[in-house]
């Protein structure tokens, strides 16, 4: 299967389309505080809430990935690598 050749023209309404997603998220995440303090977060401490979410990202996938690759996987499966 070979790839397409994309105009440059194509690539920008792609990219373009990813702008909007990333202003959609940017919008969402400017009310995370205000979240976290309504639901009864104290201010002084939502520097951890910021920090959980890169600290899981560090630490969940490599697990992930260890006990994926001890699962039996069959030539069809997505388990293992």
């Amino acid at each position: 299967m070979t790839k397409p050749k994309l105009s440059f023209w194509q690539i920008w309404n792609l990219s373009f389309g990813f702008l909007g997603v990333q202003i959609g998220y940017s919008l969402q995440n400017s009310n995370t505080s205000s979240i976290f303090e309504s639901l009864g977060a104290d201010v002084s401490h939502l520097s951890y809430f910021w920090l959980a979410a890169p600290l899981a990202g560090m630490i969940v996938p490599p697990l992930v990935g260890l006990f994926s690759d001890g699962t039996a996987a069959s030539p069809t499966s997505w388990a293992g690598r």
